[in-house]
């Protein structure tokens, strides 16, 4: 089966650096998750949102610490949702003071013809995620998005909503994975980001069913779960 991210990519896949195929590639049933350690450069928020990250502390999902050389771990895990398409669970932990955990799914939403990201623990907040190849980094970017109430996904108005872009690249110099994302709204600007490098590694895994936290079954945007 074809990774999440080859399948979105599509013909642009080819020209991604050998490196970020490598590990970007990740697909079910090999029996492992690709680990990312390293250290970001700097993390950054803007003042007036910290009420909006205090609260997604809650569910994992963005957080209002900033720093600068903060070590952080991200962990990638490809599983086969319940109705047999292609997913990753990411999971990103941050040494900040407090500790901070960023999680996020990724799975093939048929009813839109691409991934639907769902944030944190229990995908309160979801949004298209667009993958493509610049040059030989790989570039995402989150399009329409929806917040749930009541079980249902309600889409939020431009003034509520973001404009997220994050770039993934091999450093030939330093012979390292980099990193870089940034999230925007309308009204503030930027709003949180990241940047920095780690090295990267595939580990086993046991079985290849999502992991707990992995939000396999929840209904998505567009009527299909």
């Amino acid at each position: 089966m074809t990774g999440l991210f080859e399948r979105e990519v599509g013909q642009g896949w080819e020209s991604l650096h050998p490196r970020v195929r490598d590990r970007y590639g990740l697909e079910s049933g090999e029996n492992r998750q690709a680990v990312g350690v390293g250290r970001m450069d700097e993390l950054e928020r803007h003042p007036l949102a910290l009420p909006v990250l205090w609260l997604a502390t809650a569910d994992d999902f963005l957080f209002p610490e900033a720093g600068t050389d903060v070590p952080f771990t991200i962990t990638t895990v490809p599983f086969v949702d319940s109705n047999g398409n292609e997913a990753l669970f990411l999971e990103r932990e941050f040494e900040t003071s407090p500790p901070r955990t960023f999680v996020d799914t990724l799975r093939w939403n048929p009813a839109r013809g691409g991934i639907t990201n769902l944030f944190g623990r229990r995908g309160l907040v979801a949004a298209d995620l667009h993958v493509d190849a610049d040059g030989d980094r790989l570039a995402l970017s989150i399009g329409s998005q929806w917040l749930r109430i009541g079980g249902r996904y309600v889409t939020l108005p431009g003034p509520l909503s973001a404009d997220g872009r994050l770039r993934d690249w091999y450093d030939e110099e330093v012979g390292q994975y980099r990193v870089a994302a940034e999230i925007t709204n309308p009204l503030l600007g930027a709003v949180f980001g990241y940047e920095g490098a780690f090295d990267h590694e595939f580990r086993p895994l046991e079985g290849d069913q999502p992991p707990p936290a992995a939000l396999d079954g929840l209904d998505l945007p567009g009527g299909y779960g």
